[in-house]
């Protein structure tokens, strides 16, 4: 469901993205964390070069005294943690959503909220449904990250969202997306090449830097079928490749916001 590479190339030229053009010092760099907060892993996130946590906090996690713990120990480490959370039926459930962004900024723990929320993991997506699922999914995201307040929010997003048949009155989803998120996006551009990763995040990164938001490039690392999909197979020295190619490409872009590994499990094992 790709893009071709041809085209997105035309769009990072519109948008100034020299090839070769680099922001200041290296990319950010995040890291999902699904466990249980332990702080093992920022001794690991430390070796690596992780700027950002994105640490699973589900709801009622602030009645888990680790959860505070782990944000003092990263911040003693100089590692920002953002919460993140989300489940395909937040599409349609606001009520739900926007109170376990509540419990996020009532926590006082977090620098930031990413929600990883996958309308189209629900039955209607398949349907004649769809357009009114997708139009639920962006109301409950606008009104998550107006919950947020101050807090930076980020949307996790696939790659193929900005497909024509995806769009909301002639604007792309990921377009609406961007229109109602107070940080960005993270966009799952799972391939396990430089070209197809920046095929797939060529015209995000383009959309946020017109926006002034912030497009954050997300590769996966975990074994999972098809194995084009993560560097499981291809191991550390080809995914740090990738990435100083697709750095190298998208750095000199306003909105190019760094990676984001999926996850730590995944990266753990790499070797």
């Amino acid at each position: 469901m790709g893009k071709r590479l041809g085209t997105a190339l035309m769009v990072v030229a519109l948008v100034g993205i020299a090839p070769g053009a680099l922001a200041d010092g290296p990319a950010p760099r995040a890291l999902w964390v699904w466990d249980a907060p332990d702080e093992s892993v920022l001794t690991f996130a430390t070796s690596k070069g992780i700027d950002v946590v994105y640490l699973h906090a589900p709801p009622g996690f602030s009645g888990d005294d680790a959860f505070a713990a782990f944000v003092v120990a990263a911040t003693a480490a100089d590692i920002t943690v953002y919460a993140s959370g989300g489940t395909p039926e937040w599409s349609t459930d606001t009520a739900a959503f926007t109170g376990w962004v509540d419990e996020v900024v009532g926590s006082g723990l977090f620098a930031g909220i990413v929600a990883d929320v996958e309308p189209y993991l629900l039955p209607d997506w398949e349907t004649k449904k769809r357009n009114r699922l997708i139009r639920s999914y962006l109301d409950s995201i606008g009104a998550a990250s107006a919950a947020a307040g101050d807090l930076p929010f980020l949307a996790a997003v696939p790659f193929w969202w900005d497909q024509k048949q995806f769009d909301v009155r002639r604007t792309s989803l990921v377009e609406s997306v961007l229109d109602r998120v107070s940080g960005g996006i993270v966009v799952m551009a799972y391939r396990d090449t430089a070209a197809l990763i920046e095929d797939f995040a060529a015209t995000e990164v383009a959309l946020a830097t017109a926006s002034g938001k912030t497009a954050i490039v997300g590769v996966e690392t975990n074994e999972v079928a098809p194995t084009y999909v993560s560097f499981f197979e291809e191991g550390e020295a080809l995914l740090e490749a990738a990435l100083g190619a697709v750095e190298n490409a998208f750095g000199g872009a306003a909105g190019f916001g760094g990676f984001a590994i999926h996850d730590y499990q995944g990266y753990q094992a790499l070797g």
